[in-house]
């Protein structure tokens, strides 16, 4: 069964001023290339079949989600995998993995909010 955002979106909907932490991968030609046909074509780090692409997310989209169903994104910051040490680290770029924060707003909060359109987006490099 794989993950589905929104489902996970109507647990936390019940929790104003919780936090919801999310890392993905990005939907760009660069994470295509490298997690399914270097991690699992090439170097089968990972079972074929693992990732699909169609479901991945760029941080804009996902921002865009999150902020329809009350939440407002605090960070959005890349990630790195090294297969060579199995160690994950932080990146500038958001190209291939990325992590995202945001937290859920109260109705108070909502209302008194800045108009539509004329909100902070978090910065994706």
């Amino acid at each position: 069964m794989s993950f589905q955002p929104w489902c996970a979106l109507r647990q936390c909907t019940a929790l104003p001023g919780g936090s919801l932490f999310i890392t993905t991968i990005n939907k760009t030609n660069l994470s295509y290339a490298l997690a399914i046909v270097v991690a699992e074509q090439l170097l089968h780090i990972v079972p074929r079949g693992t990732h699909d692409w169609e479901k991945f997310v760029s941080p804009v989209e996902l921002e865009r989600l999150l902020e329809s169903n009350g939440f407002l994104v605090q960070s959005v910051q890349g990630m790195l995998y090294n297969p060579i040490s199995g160690a994950w680290s932080w990146a500038n770029s958001t190209a291939i993995n990325y992590a995202l924060h945001a937290v859920k707003q109260d109705d108070e909060t909502m209302d008194s909010s800045t108009p539509p359109g004329d909100h902070h987006e978090a910065t994706h490099s």
